[in-house]
């Protein structure tokens, strides 16, 4: 889905840049001209041994701004003569945990970046984040429900504060090239390629795994960190007026 209208996207925050899915983001944003990369995380920079070296070209040009996403001051330096916002933000932990940091950091962003008057807001979901979903479902005492419920939140406060001009990705595992430091660059997708394939292109087969609940979204929903990065990219750049959400089968057209 390549598009030429790269020149409306000029300047763009990308919170939580230094991570995994992160860096893919600010990497398919500098591919296009006229487009300036910021990004603000805890921790800045992210160091060599944290990001795989086909991408170290690309974050080397990003502005990295090192600040708390739930320091307000923070949040609205970072936001300064910015177009667009995306949130990447996310955790696995205790419930309480991932509640605040898949929901309430997203969720404080999205309030800072409409009180600016920011065109724009990117936010990567789940794709257990729909109608009828099993990950909703999870009682309070089950883990994964603060990641769930945090994604949830941060969508419908997304939706509420902009109805035309939102893009919410809804992916399950994403895969690709991930450096884990002392364990080195780790091809994640020899892993979600092959459960894809068998989620999506075998018939019955895959009908049947679909069918089962939980477990068949997620082997569903698998997609490439690279189509994550370009979805969202290409997809905010024609977001405003209309908001846009792509669920996995979507994201891998990209």
């Amino acid at each position: 889905m390549a598009t030429n209208a790269a020149s409306n996207l000029k300047r763009i925050l990308i919170l939580g840049g230094n991570g995994y899915v992160g860096q893919n983001i600010c990497h398919a944003a500098l591919q296009y001209n006229n487009s300036t990369v910021r990004s603000l995380n805890r921790s800045g920079q992210p160091t060599s041994s944290s990001s795989p070296p086909h991408l170290a070209e690309s974050l080397s040009q990003v502005e990295w701004i090192k600040g708390d996403v739930f320091d307000k001051s923070a949040r609205e330096d970072a936001m300064a003569d910015v177009d667009v916002v995306v949130s990447c933000i996310g955790a696995f932990g205790s419930n309480e945990f991932m509640e605040r940091i898949c929901g309430d950091a997203t969720i404080e962003a999205i309030r800072s970046a409409k009180e600016k008057r920011i065109e724009s807001f990117g936010f990567v979901s789940s794709a257990q984040v729909y109608e009828g979903s099993m990950g909703l479902k999870l009682p309070k005492s089950m883990p994964m429900h603060g990641y769930f419920q945090g994604k949830y939140r941060a969508e419908q406060e997304l939706l509420n504060a902009y109805p035309n001009g939102h893009v919410i990705l809804r992916p399950g595992f994403i895969y690709g090239p991930r450096n884990l430091g002392p364990f080195g660059v780790v091809p994640l997708q020899t892993i979600g390629t092959p459960i894809t394939f068998v989620g999506t292109q075998m018939g019955p087969l895959s009908g049947l795994i679909q069918s089962i609940p939980f477990v068949g979204k997620e082997c569903s929903s698998m997609v490439p960190v690279e189509s994550v990065g370009r979805a969202m990219v290409e997809s905010i750049l024609h977001c405003s007026g209309k908001g846009v959400i792509l669920n996995a089968e979507d994201i891998r057209k990209f």
